[in-house]
């Protein structure tokens, strides 16, 4: 019974691994409807708490680049359609816990979930990021076993999942590459882009009745939408 119960948690990991990219979509619905309700805290006002919020956010993404940048090719992609890993990574971000990409893609849902400063708004946020990725960690975590064997189960036990320990740090095999994180990193950039835009709107429109944003942030997110429309035109012209 367990292991059918193990069974069903990892195709379920499966699936949402290859559509996890639109799921956080589904907290939008909670977003308009925590700041449309009235009851948004004078907290977000203030320019420390945005300030606050904004450096969970940039610290994800930054581990996010560090991670991306120093791992070899053709692990730890962008992609969708199935696992790939054609080799174990175990030192840089690897050396301190076994999924920093999505420890990273926690401090940045916290970052936009905190901004309004409804707190049943980042619990909720929390318990589906805790259901989404555990059984997407499931997935992963029995494909590289399958994978890498006796080797993957002596680094997957003394390295913890999600919270580092900086006692286990080894230096990353390879140097960090910029034109790598930024050409694997943008849409992940634009998606924070976007999300920050939307949630600040909503915080003016609660306030003024208008989504009166500076000027300079709509300009921001036009360019990065152009840029990311070429970039993907770009990508698909390519034989």
């Amino acid at each position: 019974m367990a292991a059918l119960l193990e069974e069903t948690l990892r195709r379920q990991g499966e699936w949402l691994f290859r559509n996890r990219s639109w799921i956080p979509v589904l907290l939008l619905p909670l977003v308009l409807l925590a700041v449309g309700r009235g009851d948004v805290p004078e907290l977000a006002r203030m320019v420390w708490w945005q300030v606050f919020c904004y450096l969970l956010l940039l610290s994800g993404a930054c581990l996010r680049a560090w991670v991306v940048g120093t791992v070899p090719e053709g692990t730890s992609g962008r992609t969708t359609k199935e696992q790939i890993a054609e080799q174990l990574n175990t030192t840089g971000a690897y050396s301190l816990l076994r999924h920093p990409l999505y420890a990273a893609n926690a401090l940045m849902w916290s970052g936009v979930l905190l901004r309004p400063a409804v707190w049943w708004l980042w619990v909720i946020g929390l318990m589906g990021f805790m259901l989404l990725y555990e059984r997407i960690m499931l997935a992963e975590e029995a494909f590289l076993h399958q994978r890498f064997g006796e080797h993957f189960r002596r680094w997957a036990e003394q390295t913890p999942a999600l919270i580092p320990h900086w006692r286990l740090y080894r230096a990353a095999e390879r140097p960090f590459r910029c034109n790598v994180v930024a050409r694997r990193e943008y849409s992940t950039w634009y998606a924070a882009l976007l999300s920050c835009t939307i949630v600040e709107a909503l915080l003016q429109w609660h306030w003024t009745g208008t989504f009166g944003l500076p000027p300079v942030w709509w300009a921001l997110l036009g360019i990065a939408t152009v840029v990311l429309i070429g970039r993907r035109i770009h990508r698909r012209m390519q034989p």
